[in-house]
C-alpha cells in the first residue's frame, strides 16, 4: 500500500456523501494526518507499505467519520433502519485501548526511583560540600535520576491511548534522552556548585544545552498523533462556541454591552461605598459579575439555539 492507496481509500470512504464544506475539510484533514503518520512511521524505520497500512488501520472506521461529518440527514439509511451516526461515546468505545498493568507498575517504580535519586543527589551534594563524600557518588546518583526520567518519558510517549497514536520507538527514545540530559545537566550543576568544582560547569552546560536543542528539534518536527475521531470531536466543540468569529455584529454588541455592564458596576461600587459603606462594595461587584456571565452565555449560545 502506497500513498496512492491512501488517496484511493479516502475517495472510496467519501463516495456518495454530499460535497459540503465540512465533509471536504474533514477529508483533507484525514488525508494530511494519514500522510503525516506514514512519514513518521517511515522515519522510525518502518517500510513504506507497512507504514501506510498501519496508518490506515490506526485510523479506524473512516466511513463512520465521514458520515458523522455529513450529518444524519446527509446520507441514506436502509428502509426502516434507524440512523447509525456514531456518537462521541460510541467512537470512544470503539477506540478504547486495553490497559497495560505492567507499564503502569513499572512507571510507578521508576517514578519512585526518580524521586529517590533527585533527593539523593541533593543530599550527596551537601555531603560533598562538607567533603564527606567524593564527586563520584552524587554524579552517579544524578545519572540514575536522568535515566529514570528518560525512561518514563520515552515509555509514556510510545504508549497508545484512546486519543493518541503511539510514537515510534526511536523518536520516543530521543525525547527521553533529551529530558534526561536536561535533568542531569541541572542536577550536576548544583552538585558542582556545592562542591566548588566550577570547571565541570562547562560539561553541565553542554548537557543542558544539548538536551534543550534536542527537545526543540523534536518538538519542531513532531507530526500530529491525535486519532481522527478525537480531532473531529475537538473541532466540533470549537465550532460550537465561535459565534463571535462568524458574526462580527454580535462581537461588536458584546463589546458595547460589556462596557455598559462594567461601567454601571463601577458606578454602583462608588455609590455603595460612599453611602452604605466600603465593606459592602463586594455586593454590586458580585452582581455585575453575574450579569456579565449571563450576558456572555446568552450572546454565545442563546441566538444559536433560537435559530435551531
Amino acid at each position: 500500500m502506497t500513498s496512492t492507496s491512501v488517496h484511493r481509500l479516502l475517495d472510496e470512504a467519501f463516495a456518495g456523501l454530499p460535497a459540503t464544506p465540512d465533509v471536504q475539510d474533514l477529508k483533507e484533514e484525514i488525508r494530511a494526518n494519514l500522510l503525516d503518520r506514514v512519514a513518521e512511521l517511515t522515519a522510525g524505520g518502518v517500510a513504506p507499505d507497512e507504514a501506510a497500512r498501519r496508518a490506515v488501520d490506526e485510523l479506524g472506521d473512516v466511513r463512520a467519520l465521514a458520515e458523522e461529518a455529513s450529518g444524519p440527514t446527509a446520507y441514506t439509511q436502509p428502509a426502516g433502519a434507524p440512523a447509525t451516526v456514531p456518537s462521541p461515546a460510541e467512537l470512544a468505545a470503539r477506540n478504547r485501548v486495553p490497559r497495560n498493568p505492567a507499564y503502569v507498575a513499572v512507571v510507578v517504580l521508576m517514578s519512585m526511583v526518580l524521586a529517590a535519586a533527585v533527593a539523593g543527589t541533593f543530599a550527596a551534594a551537601v555531603a560533598l560540600a562538607h567533603q564527606d563524600v567524593g564527586l563520584a557518588l552524587p554524579t552517579g546518583i544524578a545519572l540514575v535520576a536522568g535515566a529514570a526520567l528518560g525512561w518514563i518519558v520515552g515509555a509514556s510517549l510510545a504508549q497508545e491511548t484512546m486519543t493518541n497514536h503511539p510514537m515510534p520507538a526511536g523518536r520516543s527514545a530521543l525525547f527521553g534522552m533529551g529530558w534526561g540530559l536536561v535533568l542531569v545537566g541541572c542536577l550536576l550543576a548544583y552538585v558542582h556548585l556545592s562542591g566548588a568544582r566550577h570547571g565541570w560547569l562547562v560539561v553541565d552546560g553542554l548537557a543542558l544545552v544539548g538536551g534543550v536543542v534536542l527537545l526543540s528539534y523534536l518538538a519542531a518536527t513532531t507530526t500530529n498523533r491525535k486519532k481522527q475521531w478525537a480531532l473531529a470531536e475537538a473541532r466540533r466543540h470549537v465550532e460550537t462556541g465561535n459565534r463571535f468569529e462568524r458574526d462580527p455584529a454580535a462581537a461588536a454588541r458584546f463589546g458595547i454591552y460589556t462596557a455598559v455592564v462594567w461601567g454601571l458596576t463601577g458606578a454602583s461600587v462608588l455609590i455603595v461605598g460612599l453611602t452604605v459603606g466600603w465593606p459592602w462594595v463586594w455586593l454590586p461587584g458580585l452582581l455585575g459579575w453575574a450579569v456579565f456571565m449571563l450576558m456572555l452565555a446568552t450572546m454565545l449560545f442563546g441566538a444559536k439555539h433560537q435559530r435551531d
